[in-house]
């Protein structure tokens, strides 16, 4: 109960709510208090004092409020979800996490965040990008750059909140600064400010795009790819659409009882010609995808863009992102890995958000 105290008491940040609005938090809460106090006493399993830990120390009191208030009261969740849906509706505001946009758009914090260290590590992220193409070179691969924009620079439009003057110019930026190191980074952001009247290109509950932005990023991509000039083995792909599905983004977990939800329409690959095998198969893979979940292969996987990029280029993808890892780990693992010694890439596609250019790069020894 303390954490949806001290989440219900916080200052509202929407200097538009009306000030009486203002007031609601401290009145939601000792309403909460005054009825769960009389639940609390005609609730026999939350009377039960724990045994056998210190009263001095305050042991037996955090054990108390851990497995008796918050596991215990039966009202507990109840009254998480219905101020989290009240906060979200009367406030435009979620919990620290994630901000609440227009009709039903959610976006990360992480995307309006600053820090004095940002342009430090920025560097520091630009430098290793360098080192991973110097060392790429060693095999003769390539490397190119899938630099996805922020979403809340992509759907401005939809939240009141800006992003912060200092990363404003961020992803042209970093997309001159790659180039003029000799590394193809293709502009996606400006196709998807375009594509974003027809289509959404990212989801509205989620951090990652949806499966029609993983194809028009894959595309770009294979642009960039075949502008190199490698001559890579053919493959063809038969894409198909999917039923449509409803989906609870990410992002909802921040706004507790929110009903918010993505329909989507997913995109499945399936190779047509007589070739394929893979790592065992006669022919190698040229191509080689690593990255954040935007990539990866995992069961929340809606968009695929592995395949679409696979089938944009007309050659396979060995598929080495990870889930969880952000950009730097997955490429420090590849750069290691027996993938990449027993199936040496000709391109290395490297798919990076941009809101990871200002995490902290550490250098492993």
């Amino acid at each position: 109960m303390t954490e949806f105290a001290q989440d219900t008491l916080k200052k509202a940040d929407n200097p538009a709510a009306p000030d009486l609005l203002h007031w609601l938090p401290g009145a939601f809460l000792l309403g909460v208090v005054a009825v769960g106090a009389v639940l609390t006493v005609l609730t026999p399993t939350v009377r039960q004092w724990p045994q056998g830990k210190d009263v001095v120390t305050g042991e037996a009191m955090v054990t108390y409020e851990k497995e008796n208030l918050d596991a215990k009261v039966p009202w507990r969740d109840a009254s998480v979800n219905l101020w989290g849906g009240l906060n979200a509706r009367l406030f435009g505001e979620a919990r620290d996490g994630a901000l609440v946009g227009r009709d039903g758009w959610l976006f990360t914090s992480e995307e309006y965040q600053t820090a004095p260290s940002d342009q430090r590590e920025i560097r520091a992220n630009l430098a290793y990008i360098e080192q991973v193409r110097d060392e790429l070179q060693k095999d003769g691969a390539q490397l190119v750059v899938a630099l996805i924009p922020a979403k809340a620079r992509v759907y401005a439009d939809q939240t009141n909140a800006k992003v912060p003057a200092q990363t404003a110019g961020l992803y042209q930026s970093m997309r001159f600064d790659l180039e003029k190191a000799g590394i193809r980074t293709p502009d996606l952001l400006t196709p998807f400010e375009k594509a974003k009247s027809r289509t959404d290109v990212f989801l509205k509950t989620d951090t990652h795009w949806t499966p029609a932005g993983a194809t028009l990023a894959a595309a770009k991509v294979a642009e960039a790819v075949r502008d190199l000039g490698v001559d890579l083995p053919a493959a063809t792909y038969a894409a198909q659409t999917q039923p449509a599905a409803t989906r609870a983004g990410d992002l909802t977990r921040y706004v507790p009882g929110s009903t918010l939800t993505d329909t989507v329409t997913p995109m499945s690959y399936t190779r047509t010609d007589e070739g394929g095998g893979g790592l065992f198969g006669d022919e190698g893979i040229a191509v080689t995808l690593v990255g954040t979940s935007y990539s990866a292969e995992t069961k929340d996987n809606v968009w695929h863009f592995d395949g679409a990029l696979a089938t944009a280029l007309g050659s396979e993808v060995l598929n080495m992102a990870r889930e969880g890892k952000g950009p730097i780990v997955p490429m420090r693992e590849y750069l290691t890995s027996p993938e990449r010694k027993d199936n040496p890439a000709q391109i290395v596609v490297w798919e990076i958000p941009e809101r990871f250019l200002r995490v902290e790069y550490k250098e492993t020894k």
